[in-house]
């Protein structure tokens, strides 16, 4: 038996890849990887007990050459008398329409695909060709970026999709042994001539760096294969405790709200993971990178409870930090809330907190709240965006002072402050600047000139 098929059916047994009965789904470009990996499969299905599907999918970006590979891996896979499907899919129109990267797409298609396929073939598990080659580049180009979005160490052996399993059983093997028995075996392929662009990073990689890396030592893919197999099986656990530690560290299962205080308990190694949880959480499959960078800043405003604190994320996020309390909004909230009447209904969350303006005397019973006393003839109330000319005056000064000095003095960031919320009594009388000041007519004690009563009642946040 070839070296390459004893690695690869140890792999299986020692990882437990699939089982017997499985119905397998496998992606195949027609390149030597693919190739390589669907003439073993069919060779070693019935000693394996499997079922297997190929997919091939033409992404329409390289003419007829695409065409070519089509009508490849459909006679192939009727030569080795393996089921197959075969889809078109207009990545040129997609990107006119949609924009976005190349690959990204390409990729998004691919799986969106292959996991239609496993719905109407029954199939349980996804196979990929991916090898160990592919492993050390992947690990090399998340390294190189800072990307981290679910904490895994370069590709992971089998992970969940589209409810059942996706496994890639060649990171048990490099590029070259899948080469040699290519060539023993005369297992026919062709070559994208898009691998050989030096436009993509991967490319750069491939040709340069992992070829001096195997200078040094011909198994140096393996070696980084199995480190990441170690790593990942360690964080396998750390996940799953993050997770249930997340879990009971957040106050609703709908809002990300939690208690700084709370997260610091936990070790760094803990807090690292939940932070990724958090944010994949907020961004739910959304085209965002998270870097380590994102996710040390994110880290480092948990470590305090001092005071108010705002983080802006990407696609107009903003982390807040309310003391202990931490929560995160989109951004263009503030904006489509830039008028909500407060004199009949509560406002939505403001920094935390909600208001509404009652005649005094009428205070609700509820919990967490303050209650600020004050004077007024106007009858409308009202939470919106601050607009040019606000001013509020404050406590011993002689004149109002305008909000866009008061946001500068403050420390706002610029980028904050048309979006930051105001409470005004009429057209333009500003009583509270919510998370930074109130108006000098405000009292925390009723006097008897007061005939109105401004409620911020906290939300309540995990503890």
């Amino acid at each position: 038996m070839d070296h390459y098929e004893q690695m690869m059916l140890a792999y299986h047994k020692k990882h437990k890849l699939f089982e017997k009965g499985d119905r397998l789904v496998i992606g195949v470009s027609g390149g030597i990887d693919s190739m390589v990996l669907l003439y073993f499969l069919s060779k070693k299905r019935h000693q394996l007990d499997v079922h297997l599907t190929a997919v091939h999918i033409d992404h329409m970006l390289r003419g007829e050459q695409s065409a070519e590979d089509r009508r490849f891996v459909e006679q192939q896979c009727k030569r080795w008398q393996i089921p197959y499907e075969s889809y078109s899919v207009p990545i040129p129109a997609i990107l006119a329409e949609k924009g976005g990267n190349t690959q990204s797409v390409c990729r998004e298609e691919r799986y969106r695909i292959f996991g239609k396929v496993m719905g109407k073939t029954g199939s349980t598990v996804l196979i990929t060709a991916h090898h160990a080659d592919d492993q050390l580049e992947t690990i090399l180009m998340e390294g190189m970026r800072g990307s981290m979005r679910n904490g895994a160490f370069g590709m992971r052996i089998k992970r969940p999709f589209s409810g059942g399993l996706l496994v890639r059983p060649q990171l048990a093997v490099t590029k070259a042994e899948i080469a040699r028995y290519a060539q023993l075996e005369k297992v026919p392929y062709r070559e994208d001539p898009s691998n050989a662009s030096d436009t993509y990073t991967r490319n750069r990689i491939r040709k340069t760096i992992v070829p001096a890396m195997a200078q040094e030592n011909p198994r140096a893919s393996l070696h980084f294969s199995e480190l990441a197999e170690q790593i990942n099986e360690d964080a396998v656990f750390l996940q799953q405790l993050a997770e249930q530690t997340l879990k009971e560290l957040l106050s609703s299962d709908k809002e990300l709200l939690i208690s700084a205080e709370s997260f610091r308990s936990h070790p760094s190694a803990l807090q690292k993971r939940m932070v990724l949880l958090l944010l994949n959480y907020l961004y739910d499959d959304k085209r965002v990178l998270i870097t380590s960078h994102l996710a040390e800043q994110v880290r480092e405003l948990l470590q305090s409870s001092s005071g108010t604190v705002f983080l802006h994320l990407p696609q107009n996020y903003m982390m807040i930090r309310q003391y202990d309390q931490v929560f995160f909004e989109k951004h263009t909230e503030h904006l489509e809330r830039r008028r909500a009447d407060i004199g009949r209904f509560w406002s939505p969350p403001v920094c935390g907190s909600r208001y509404r303006v009652l005649q005094a005397g009428e205070e609700p019973e509820v919990e967490n709240a303050l209650f600020w006393y004050f004077h007024s003839e106007e009858v409308d109330f009202t939470l919106r965006g601050r607009e040019p000319g606000d001013r509020i005056r404050l406590a011993g000064m002689d004149q109002a002072k305008k909000l866009a000095r008061l946001m500068i003095d403050e420390k706002i960031p610029s980028q904050q402050r048309d979006g930051w919320p105001i409470i005004v009594a009429g057209e333009n009388r500003v009583l509270l600047v919510p998370g930074l000041r109130t108006a000098a007519c405000l009292s925390r004690t009723k006097r008897p000139a007061d005939n109105r009563v401004l409620v911020e009642q906290c939300i309540d946040y995990a503890k």
